[in-house]
């Protein structure tokens, strides 16, 4: 029961802490006292993108341990409690809501396969250390940086302790439920209106265990979101959106976010040329967008993690082997080895490598299409169909309970205005950038996946007249979804209990942490680096040390070499 206790008043501590931080970045950056209510649908992710940004700066000089985290969430708290919101009661209740609902899916005993691996070790090291260089040498996984490790490790807290690494990946899902819920009971147009009930319903459906986010599916509800509000203010509310631009402010620091936690979401940079279409005065658009704080803080969270991308690889956009300065610095991964694990990646995304099995000429396999007969029979026809069946499936049942077979005679002529077509293209360009080099849902498939699909389906279903007393009963449907992922996590929660394995419940709530056995290298610079291959909840820094690893200590910082390098 303590535990329970302990858990619950951690993960709203710091849920609410993080509404705080977003009310605080929204005085900052658009320097309005009370947030509007139709506002609010930003302010949380807002906050992990604000807390996101303190940790990336605060690590450069300070390890993230309970005084840091304490002060850091103690002034969230004091943020949220002083903050203005229009309907801040109704806000706060909503929220709390969603969150119960959710619930759930927190009750983890099996992580992530690479918490273990790379995950927690990492998120670990931010706790125990301030930024050392060269992290990169110790585990391949180290050289693919996310800002959520950073993120997490502000959520280390006294009692809950490592155990709430996890908290952020449902602080996603809240803050992306809120969003479209407001959204679909807000909404005047039904092209975006049911645009956003197809997101709540997919992904509610298919992004049901935080078991299996990882690092990547909390950026692809962000970036889906953030994408369908570009689009509605684009192409859609073309009368009814005055100002455009500053509407565009509110989503500029949210990619550049989603860019920080998964750099494969950089093609959406693309979009940026939306600003070509917003109007005829390109000037002023270019004004108002770049001369903005919402831009500052875009750009400053960029190169934040590109710096952090540089500490650990030497890389500023790891793993792309021309973004690093190897011959010019001490910790410098090998660009050969970078080069590798580029290949390994685009290698496993084409489905042409897997646990029982690779293929033999790896180079003429990713080259030219050559992959997609073995793509198709090892991924495509399992993975990749399942959750297409899930989307056409919410596409039907969404169709059968709210539409009715005969046109609208208003739209009987009516032709796509150019604008849709513009942008669709451009999402078409993002979709053939991900084909042709990491083609799986987890490299940002689900998201541009979604897009391509559901806007036309969109468009078709505007043509068929409503179902009006369905249509004013959207509440029920949606009820059904969050029942439907409750019942599945209850049963995989029934399942965790009777597990046999290490991932069996033992310390209920809390996940299950594997003691794992390690190797203490000791350097006269006053590092100590600990060695094991899934280093779990191992003191840090942790990985793979081989023989040609050392240890340097300049101006307080440590940095991790290769002797066979340098």
């Amino acid at each position: 029961m303590n535990n329970i206790l302990i858990f619950l008043i951690s993960f709203y501590f710091c849920l609410f802490s993080t509404i705080g931080y977003g009310n605080l970045f929204y005085k900052i950056c658009f320097s309005k006292n009370i947030i509007k209510q139709s506002d609010l649908i930003y302010i949380g992710f807002f906050g992990l993108a604000f807390l996101t940004f303190i940790s990336m700066v605060s690590s450069i000089f300070v390890a993230h341990n309970f005084y840091h985290n304490l002060g850091i969430h103690l002034f969230g708290i004091i943020f949220f409690l002083f903050s203005k919101f229009e309907k801040k009661k109704i806000f706060i209740k909503n929220i709390f809501l969603i969150s119960v609902f959710l619930m759930t899916l927190l009750l983890i005993s099996k992580t992530n396969d690479d918490l273990s691996y790379y995950h927690l070790p990492f998120t670990k090291y931010l706790t125990e250390n301030k930024i050392i260089f060269g992290m990169g040498h110790l585990n391949h996984g180290y050289n693919l940086l996310s800002s959520l490790f950073f993120l997490n490790s502000t959520f280390y807290l006294p009692f809950v302790d490592l155990y709430s690494f996890h908290f952020s990946l449902l602080f996603f899902l809240i803050f992306f439920n809120f969003f479209l819920i407001y959204e679909i009971f807000e909404g005047k147009n039904e092209i975006s209106t049911y645009l956003y009930f197809f997101a709540f319903v997919f992904f509610n459906l298919s992004f049901n265990r935080i078991a299996e986010y990882g690092t990547d599916k909390a950026g692809q509800l962000l970036i889906v979101i953030l994408i369908l509000k570009l689009f509605q203010i684009i192409c859609i509310d073309i009368k009814k959106v005055e100002n455009k631009e500053s509407k565009i402010l509110f989503l500029l620091p949210l990619i550049a976010y989603c860019i920080s936690l998964k750099t494969y979401f950089l093609p959406y940079v693309i979009l940026s040329l939306i600003i070509f279409i917003i109007n005829n005065d390109l000037k002023k658009s270019f004004k108002i967008i770049f001369y903005s704080k919402s831009f500052l803080f875009s750009f400053l969270i960029l190169i934040f993690i590109f710096i952090h991308n540089f500490i650990s690889t030497g890389c500023f956009i790891s793993p792309l082997s021309f973004t690093c300065l190897s011959e010019s610095i001490s910790w410098n991964r090998n660009i050969e080895d970078i080069e590798r694990l580029s290949v390994w990646l685009e290698q496993w995304a084409k489905a042409g490598a897997g646990p029982n099995f690779r293929v033999e000429n790896v180079q003429m396999y990713i080259n030219n299409f050559n992959w997609i007969p073995t793509w198709i029979d090892k991924y495509f026809l399992g993975k990749f169909s399942d959750q297409i069946l899930i989307l056409f499936s919410s596409y039907l049942a969404i169709f059968i309970f709210f539409k009715k077979f005969k046109n609208k005679n208003k739209n009987k002529n009516k032709i796509i205005n150019k604008k849709i077509l513009y942008f669709y293209s451009l999402l078409l360009i993002i979709f053939f950038v991900w084909f042709s080099n990491h083609p799986t849902l987890r490299y940002g498939g689900y998201a541009i996946v979604f897009l391509i699909i559901s806007i036309p389906i969109s468009i078709f279903f505007e043509k068929f007249e409503e179902r009006n007393f369905f249509n004013r009963n959207f509440k029920y449907f949606i009820f059904f979804v969050i029942l439907v992922l409750n019942v599945k996590n209850i049963d995989r929660i029934n399942g965790e209990f009777d597990r046999s394995d290490k991932y069996k419940y033992s310390n209920f709530p809390f996940y299950a942490i594997e003691d794992k056995k390690f190797i203490l290298y000791e350097f006269t610079s006053g590092l100590n680096l600990y060695s094991a291959h899934h280093c779990w909840a191992t003191p840090t820094p942790c990985g793979n040390i081989g023989e040609n690893i050392t240890v340097k200590e300049k101006n307080g910082y440590f940095f991790i070499q290769n002797n066979k390098l340098n």
